[in-house]
């Protein structure tokens, strides 16, 4: 773990610079993943929209959870128990864009944001276990030096928009947003058939491909809309959702709560948003069984590391549980969410 001094101020630093990429903490850009084929065939149908590496932070000694899901087929919650990671918030072909009127199953660039997504997940999951060794480690009294600092604010920063920015809810808004992305399209001069070959010819000049293929620009505008709202990189991120609630949240206070071994956090899909007094905003959300963060828009720019007991830890347990937005909570152990189903 990277060193700590005792003599920091309390001010939190701008969240770490996105402009073509997104770096590691040694300052190296991620791997990038190779260019996919125009149209094909997939390699993989089953997505993830939570990253396994985050839902093995919740399983028990197992290997298992218990999972509550609103998405059931008579739309009540229902709790499953002893689920593995791997068959947890998963679709089928969730991120593809189906090539039009192919009954073979092809798609645009198959797999090419499943795969950049994967590639995102060994940076964020190299820096979410760090943050939570530094989380479990220190003491409410340490303080972390400027670096640590900014390591650990821009790694939440990341992550927490990119748990939202991929969700099947964010899918629903990017294919919503398609139009507008198609109209910017057509003012550009591609909103063709036509004018898309002639794009793609002149960005990859050395690439050979099947002339006959459509480049169906409505098709290829929900593409451009989810590609733009889930992957930090490429010119147009900086007016991107994504990129706006990084540097909203790089400029929030920051409070990491840990808990007890055998007291976990509620897992969720999808960070809680609440209003405070003085017009703040905050929002809360559980990297691990043991430990969660919550994110205010206070203007203050703190940072502090709390261990919390067994009622405030009820207590945040019982507002993810109540709260409406979630759509998959889970947990390692199930008696934490039985009342809530009880309840239902």
């Amino acid at each position: 773990m990277a060193g700590r001094s005792g003599d920091t101020s309390g001010g939190i630093g701008p969240v770490l610079p996105v402009g073509a990429a997104v770096t590691d903490s040694g300052g190296s850009e991620m791997t990038r993943p190779r260019t996919m084929p125009v149209v094909g065939t997939l390699d993989t149908k089953r997505e993830h929209y939570l990253p396994r590496f985050l839902l093995q932070r919740f399983v028990n000694d197992k290997g298992t959870m218990a999972v509550v899901s609103r998405t059931g087929r008579d739309g009540r919650p229902r709790l499953q128990g002893n689920m593995r990671a791997e068959n947890i918030a998963v679709r089928n072909a969730l991120y593809e864009t189906a090539y039009p009127g192919d009954r073979d199953g092809r798609y645009y660039f198959p797999n090419s944001i499943e795969k950049s997504l994967s590639y995102m997940e060994d940076f964020l999951s190299r820096e979410l276990r760090w943050t939570l060794d530094v989380a479990l480690t220190m003491r409410p009294s340490d303080r972390l030096d400027d670096e640590d600092l900014s390591r650990i604010m821009g790694f939440v920063s990341l992550f927490i928009p990119h748990i939202v920015s991929r969700s099947p809810q964010s899918v629903d808004y990017a294919t919503a947003n398609a139009p507008h992305v198609l109209e910017a399209m057509r003012e550009a001069g591609i909103g063709s058939s036509e004018g898309l070959r002639e794009a793609y010819r002149e960005v990859f000049p050395e690439e050979r491909f099947d002339e006959a293929l459509v480049f169906d620009p409505r098709s290829l505008s929900e593409y451009v809309s989810l590609r733009l709202r889930m992957i930090p990189g490429g010119e147009a991120f900086e007016s991107s959702p994504l990129y706006d609630a990084m540097c909203l949240f790089g400029d929030c206070s920051l409070l990491v709560m840990t808990t007890s071994a055998g007291h976990p956090f509620i897992g969720l899909d999808a960070p809680i948003r609440a209003a405070l007094p003085d017009e703040c905003v905050a929002w809360y959300y559980p990297l691990s069984s043991r430990v969660a963060v919550l994110l205010a828009d206070d203007g203050l720019h703190t940072f502090e590391k709390r261990s919390i007991g067994h009622r405030l830890l009820r207590m945040l347990n019982g507002v993810a549980l109540n709260d409406g937005n979630w759509r998959l909570v889970f947990c390692e152990r199930p008696d934490y969410l039985d009342p809530y189903v009880r309840n239902m």
